[in-house]
C-alpha cells in the first residue's frame, strides 16, 4: 500500500507521520512527556525519538539534546515543555523541516498576555515554516496508527471521531468510549487552535474511511466564513454531531434594536449548525446516546413502533415520542389481526404494543416477526422479571437485526444484554427517552446547505447609505420600498398644518408617532399614538410628539397578525435573520428563530414554524397573505448581504389579506469592516 495521501492534504503527515519525536520525554512517569512517550511506544509502528536537554534515556530509548541533533528525518514532534521554551522548539522544527506539531504545553493565550504574545510568535514560526499545528493547550491526538495524548494507552478502535477543544471534556470522552465500548477512529484535542481549526479537522475526517460518525465539542468557532464552506463537505458524507459550551447569551453594550438584546451566541450557533447540515445537541449525554445510535448499523426510520412488556414504560415512550414530534407507527388491519392470534386476551393490538408482564421471549420474537416488515423503527423495551430477563430478549433481537429494530434494556441483567446487542452492532439504550432523543436528532437533521454571499447592492440603495452610520425612519422606510419591501403609505411632517393634511390624504384613521434621527424604542419614550380619528385630533398629537422629536410621521393605519423581522451581522457568521411574534412584546413572547443569511424560501417557513408565527397565520383561517410575509423576509436577507448591514428592524411587519407591511424599521450600518458602528 502507498504511504503518499490519497489527495493533497496539509494535514495528511499530522495523521500520518512517519516518525515521530517527543520534545520534553522524561524519565519521570509522572512526567506528561513521559505518559505521551509511553503511549507512543505502545502504539506507533514507526520511529520514535525521546528528546529531552539533559539527554537521558527514555524508557529503556536512547535521548537526543535537541531535534536538530537527530539525523533521520521527523515528521511529527510532539511538544510537552515550559511554554517559555516552546518558541525555541519550534524554531528547532523549523530548521529539521518537521511537517507537523503537536503543542501539549498550556499557559498561552488562555492564561495571559504575555501566554498569548508566546502563541502569537508559534504561529508566526509555524505559518513561515510550513508546519500544520495542534494545539498549543491540547490533550494530543490519537489516530488509527498511534496514540499521542496523556490520557489512557488502551483506546478501542472503531468508527467515532472525537473532536475537542476542551481536554478535560476530551478526556472523559476517552474514557467513556472505554466504558461504553464504543470504537474510536480518531481523537483530536483542538486546544487553542493557533493554526489547525475544527472546519479543516472534519474536512479531513470527512474523507477518512474508518470514520462513520464525527462528534465535535466546541467552545468557539475559530474562523465562521471556513466553517460554512469546509463542514458541509463532511456532513454530505456522514453525521456530525456538535455540543458546544458558552451558549450563555451576551448582553449587548448599547441595545440599540430589538435585534441587538435578542440575539445570542447560542442562536447563531444553532443557525451556524442548521445551514451546515449537523445535529446541535443540548448536554453530552444526548451527544453520546446519539453516537451510540449511529454507530450502530440499523436503518434509523422517523415513525417509532414501541414494543414492550410493561405498560408504563409504553406510555412514557409516548409521551417522549410526542414531544419530540416524532409518531407512532400505525398497525395495518392485517398486522392487527396476526398480533390478535397470539396476544392476551385482555391486550389490543395497538401501538405501543403492550405483550403484558407474562410475556416470555418466544412473544417477542413473534411480535417482531409479525412487525418486521413495517416501514418504521422498532424499539423493543424489556423491563427484566422474575420469568424474563433482558439477555432473553437481546438474543431474540438478534434474529430480527436488518428490520429496524433498537433495543431498551432496563433491569438486572441490563449490562450484559446491552453488549449482546452492541456486539451485533444493534443500538442499546438504558431508558426509553434517551433512544427516543436520539432519534429525534437523527431524523430531524437538516440537509446540508452552501451560503453564497456575493453582494449586489442595487445603486439607489447605495447611495442612500453612503456615509451613513445609521439611517432616519424615512431613509429606513425608503430602503425597504427599493427592495421591495411594502410600507403602509406614510409621509415625515414638520407642522401641525403639514400633519393634517397628510392625514386626511391617507385617510383616517391613521398613526403618528417621533421621527428621531437615530434609532430608539419609540413606544418606551411615549413616542407612538393610534387610531388618530380626524383633523383636531392629528394637530393635538402632533404637538404633544414634536416635543420629543421635530419630526413626526404620519402613517396609514393597518391591521393584522403582528410579526419581528430582523437581522444582524454575527461577528463569526456575519449575516443572520430572525423571525418571532412582533410588536411590543417581542422580547416576552418567545425566542425568535435564527437562519444564516441568505435564506432560501423552505428556510422561512422553517422559521415560520419555529417560531409559532405560522400558528399564528393560520390559527383562525383569516386569509393573512403568508406569501407575502415570506417575500419580505426573503427581501430583508438578501438585503442584508447586500448592503452588509450590521442590525435591522422590521418591528413590527403586519401581514393582513392585503400583504405584508413594514410598519416601523430600525437600520444601524456597518462602517465597511464588519463591526457594527454602534458596537463600538
Amino acid at each position: 500500500m502507498s504511504d503518499d495521501p490519497p489527495k493533497p492534504s496539509s494535514l495528511w503527515r499530522l495523521f500520518n507521520p512517519r516518525s515521530i519525536a517527543v520534545v520534553g520525554a522524561s524519565r519521570k512517569k509522572e512526567k506528561i512527556g513521559n505518559v505521551v512517550f509511553r503511549n507512543l511506544s505502545c502504539t506507533f509502528g514507526g520511529m520514535l525519538y525521546a528528546v529531552n536537554s539533559a539527554g537521558e534515556e527514555v524508557e529503556g530509548k536512547k535521548a537526543y539534546t535537541a531535534l536538530s541533533v537527530i539525523e533521520d528525518e521527523v515528521d511529527l514532534v510532539v511538544i510537552a515543555v515550559p511554554r517559555d521554551a516552546v518558541t525555541d522548539v519550534m524554531l528547532d522544527a523549523a530548521k529539521k523541516r518537521v511537517l507537523g506539531a503537536v503543542i501539549i504545553t498550556s499557559g498561552f493565550r488562555e492564561v495571559d498576555d504575555h501566554g498569548a504574545e508566546l502563541e502569537k510568535e508559534v504561529r508566526r514560526i509555524a505559518a513561515e515554516a510550513g508546519i500544520r499545528v495542534f494545539g498549543p493547550n491540547t490533550l494530543g491526538l490519537v489516530t488509527p496508527a498511534f496514540n499521542a495524548t496523556f490520557a489512557f494507552s488502551e483506546v478501542p478502535r472503531g468508527k467515532v471521531a472525537l473532536v475537542a477543544q476542551s481536554g478535560g471534556l476530551g478526556m472523559y470522552m476517552l474514557e467513556w468510549a472505554q466504558r461504553s465500548r464504543t470504537g474510536i477512529s480518531y481523537f483530536v484535542s483542538l486546544g487553542n487552535q493557533a493554526d489547525v481549526s475544527e472546519a479543516e479537522v472534519m474536512e479531513f475526517l470527512a474523507d477518512d474511511v474508518a470514520t462513520g460518525v464525527i462528534f465535535v465539542y466546541l467552545e468557539s468557532v475559530s474562523d465562521g466564513q471556513r466553517f460554512l464552506e469546509l463542514v458541509p463537505k463532511a456532513t454530505k458524507q456522514k453525521p456530525v454531531i456538535f455540543l458546544k459550551g458558552g451558549l450563555g447569551k451576551k448582553g449587548s453594550e448599547a441595545a440599540r434594536t430589538h435585534t441587538g438584546s435578542l440575539a445570542g451566541s447560542a442562536d447563531v450557533f444553532r443557525a451556524a449548525v442548521n445551514a451546515v447540515g449537523g445535529m446541535l445537541v443540548e448536554n453530552l449525554e444526548d451527544s453520546l446516546n446519539l453516537a451510540r445510535l449511529l454507530t450502530g448499523e440499523e436503518a434509523i426510520k422517523p415513525d417509532l413502533l414501541v414494543v414492550t412488556n410493561s405498560g408504563g414504560h409504553g406510555v412514557i415512550t409516548a409521551d417522549e415520542i410526542e414531544r419530540r414530534s416524532l409518531r407512532l407507527a400505525p398497525l395495518p388491519d392485517r398486522t392487527a389481526a396476526g398480533l390478535s392470534a397470539f396476544l392476551p386476551p385482555q391486550t389490543r393490538p395497538r401501538n405501543p404494543l403492550d405483550l403484558s408482564g407474562d410475556a416470555t421471549s418466544e412473544r417477542y420474537r413473534a411480535a417482531l416477526a409479525e412487525v418486521k416488515g413495517l416501514d418504521c423503527t422498532k424499539l423493543v423495551l424489556v423491563q427484566s422479571l422474575p420469568l424474563l430477563s433482558c439477555v432473553e430478549v437481546a438474543n431474540t433481537i438478534l434474529g430480527f437485526k436488518g428490520a429496524s429494530v433498537v433495543g431498551v434494556m432496563m433491569g438486572t441483567d441490563e449490562e450484559a444484554a446491552a453488549k449482546v446487542l452492541d456486539a451485533a452492532g444493534i443500538p442499546s439504550f438504558r431508558f426509553p427517552e434517551d433512544a427516543v432523543r436520539a432519534i429525534g436528532h437523527y431524523v430531524a437533521r437538516p440537509a446540508a446547505r452552501t451560503k453564497v454571499r456575493t453582494a449586489q447592492p442595487i445603486e439607489e440603495a447605495t447611495m442612500l447609505a453612503s456615509g451613513k452610520r445609521v439611517l432616519t425612519d424615512r431613509e429606513g422606510l425608503r430602503l425597504m420600498e427599493i427592495y421591495g419591501i411594502r410600507a403602509p403609505r406614510y409621509g415625515v411632517v414638520v407642522t401641525a398644518d403639514e400633519a393634517e393634511k397628510l392625514a386626511e390624504s391617507i385617510g383616517y384613521p391613521v398613526v403618528m408617532k417621533i421621527s428621531p434621527d437615530e434609532p430608539v424604542h419609540k413606544t418606551e419614550l411615549k413616542g407612538v399614538f393610534l387610531d388618530v380619528a380626524e383633523a383636531k385630533q392629528a394637530r393635538a398629537v402632533f404637538s404633544d410628539l414634536s416635543r420629543i422629536t421635530p419630526r413626526v410621521i404620519v402613517q396609514q393605519q393597518v391591521s393584522g397578525i403582528e410579526v419581528f423581522v430582523g437581522g444582524l451581522d454575527d461577528p463569526t457568521f456575519g449575516q443572520t435573520v430572525l423571525v418571532s411574534a412582533g410588536g411590543i412584546y417581542v422580547e416576552v413572547m418567545g425566542p425568535p428563530s435564527h437562519r444564516l443569511a441568505p435564506v432560501a424560501e423552505d428556510e422561512v417557513e422553517e422559521m415560520l414554524r419555529e417560531s409559532k408565527v405560522w400558528g399564528m397565520l393560520n390559527a383562525r383561517r383569516r386569509g393573512y397573505d403568508q406569501a407575502a410575509l415570506v417575500g419580505t423576509v426573503l427581501r430583508l436577507s438578501r438585503m442584508m448581504v447586500d448592503m452588509q448591514i450590521a442590525e435591522i428592524d422590521l418591528n413590527p411587519v403586519i401581514v393582513n389579506s392585503d400583504g405584508a407591511f413594514a410598519v416601523d424599521v430600525r437600520v444601524i450600518l456597518n462602517r465597511g469592516n464588519g463591526v457594527p458602528i454602534l458596537s463600538r
